[in-house]
C-alpha cells in the first residue's frame, strides 16, 4: 500500500462508517463512528490521536460485534474543552457523551490505548455495566520511560521536513519495528496529529491504574510492547497482576507503543479472545 492508496482507504473506511455527534455539554459534543453489529466494544484512542489510531483493527473486529470509535474532546472531529481542562474532565466528558449515545444501562466491552487507556479505565471504574477493559500501552503505569530518541517539532516545518518529522516520531515514540503497511500507519499517525488541539502528554501519569481501577471488579487485560519507550511495564507487572480479581498482563514481544497497529493481526486475535461472549 503507497501513500495515495492509504488516504484512499482510509476515506472509504470513514465514509462505511456511521458517525453520530453526541453532546458532552451544551453546545459540545464528541463525534463517534460505529461499525458492525452485536454487543458495543467501545475503543478509545490515545494522545495526539483519533479513531485513527484503530485503523489496522476495525475491519477484524468489526466482524463480530459492533465497535464504537471515539474522537475525545480535543481531538479529531470533537469539539474542545475549556483550557484549564485535564484527564478526569476528559473522561467525564466522554463518559457523558457514551452514555447518551448508547445509554447509561447498556453493557459494554472497552478498550483504550495510551492516554485513552487511562480514560478508559477512568470509564470503567465510573460507569458500571463495563463487562471486560483491556488497555494497550497505556498510561498510568507509574514506571520510567524509555525514550529511544528526542522527538521532532514538526508544526514550524512545511512539505518534505514536516513529513520527515513526523516520520521520526512516529519511529521513535509509536514503533519499535515496521508494521504490516508502513504507508497506512503513517497516514493515520500524522492525520490524527495535525488535528489534535489537546496536549496529553505527561498528565494521566500522575493517577496510577491500580488506584483508578481499585474498585473495579471486572476482567481486565493490561496489553503493552516488550519495547513500548513511554513505561516499563515489566516492573509493574506483578503489582497490576495482583490489583484485583481477572487481571492479566501480556508483553508483546519485539513491540513498542503502537501495540494494535504494529501487531495488528496478533492484537486483534488477543482482544476477539478477551472479549469472547
Amino acid at each position: 500500500m503507497n501513500a495515495d492508496q492509504a488516504r484512499r482507504y482510509i476515506a472509504e473506511l470513514d465514509a462505511r462508517a456511521e458517525h453520530r455527534s453526541v453532546p458532552f455539554a451544551p453546545g459540545r459534543s464528541m463525534r463517534w463512528r460505529i461499525f458492525g453489529a452485536g454487543t458495543p466494544l467501545v475503543l478509545i484512542h490515545g494522545g495526539h490521536g483519533s479513531w485513527l489510531h484503530w485503523i489496522a483493527n476495525i475491519e477484524a473486529l468489526a466482524a463480530k460485534r459492533s465497535l464504537v470509535l471515539a474522537d475525545l474532546p480535543g481531538f479529531g472531529d470533537s469539539d474542545d474543552l475549556p483550557p484549564e481542562a485535564g484527564a478526569r474532565e476528559v473522561a467525564e466528558a466522554a463518559l457523558t457523551s457514551l452514555n447518551a449515545l448508547l445509554g447509561p444501562q447498556q453493557p459494554i466491552d472497552l478498550a483504550g490505548f495510551s492516554f485513552g487507556g487511562s480514560i478508559a479505565a477512568r470509564i470503567a471504574a465510573q460507569r458500571g455495566h463495563v463487562r471486560r477493559l483491556a488497555t494497550l500501552g497505556s498510561a498510568g503505569s507509574g514506571t520510567a520511560e524509555r525514550p529511544r530518541a528526542a522527538l521532532v517539532r514538526w508544526l514550524p516545518l512545511a512539505g518534505e521536513a514536516r513529513e520527515a518529522a513526523l516520520r521520526h516520531n512516529l519511529y521513535a515514540h509509536m514503533l519499535h519495528g515496521a508494521p504490516a503497511s508502513d504507508a497506512l500507519a503513517f497516514q493515520a499517525y500524522a492525520t490524527a496529529v495535525m488535528v489534535t488541539r489537546y496536549r496529553s502528554r505527561g498528565e494521566v501519569q500522575r493517577l496510577k491504574l491500580t488506584e483508578v481501577l481499585q474498585n473495579f471488579r471486572a476482567p481486565v487485560l493490561f496489553l503493552w510492547g516488550e519495547h513500548d519507550v513511554t513505561a516499563t511495564p515489566s516492573a509493574v507487572q506483578a503489582e497490576l497482576e495482583k490489583s484485583g480479581p481477572e487481571r492479566s498482563v501480556r508483553l508483546l514481544q519485539g513491540a513498542g507503543h503502537w501495540i494494535q497497529c504494529e501487531c495488528a493481526q496478533t492484537v486483534n486475535a488477543m482482544l476477539d479472545a478477551w472479549f469472547v461472549e
